[in-house]
């Protein structure tokens, strides 16, 4: 019994990468904003993006967060820039693939 209440409440509390990576991207993007626009810390805003750097984000994503989306602390507009930037993403890799040249097609 006491294996099935241990199996259930860790079930309840199962985080999805995804939305752990979401948030981790929604972090990052906030404290730049703050960093950069409101505070103009220069030194702050090296180390965050470094911070960035190091966990291997995109940057180009967190770019279009910090300046795609006009009110950082709502987690639904942030929520809604971010699939508007994933689902360009998507669009573009697949007009990439579309347009793949061969070595002498471009003669």
């Amino acid at each position: 019994m006491a294996f099935l209440q241990t199996l259930q409440s860790s079930l309840l509390r199962y985080n999805s990468p995804v939305k752990s990576n979401r948030d981790e991207y929604f972090s990052c993007a906030r404290d730049l904003v703050l960093a950069q626009f409101q505070l103009a810390d220069q030194e702050l805003t090296q180390r965050l993006w470094q911070h960035v750097a190091d966990r291997n984000l995109d940057v180009d994503r967190i770019i279009h967060l910090m300046y795609r989306c006009r009110f950082h602390d709502d987690d639904e507009t942030l929520k809604e820039a971010d699939d508007a930037f994933i689902a360009h993403g998507r669009q573009q890799t697949s007009h990439a693939s579309d347009m793949t040249v061969g070595v002498f097609e471009h003669c």
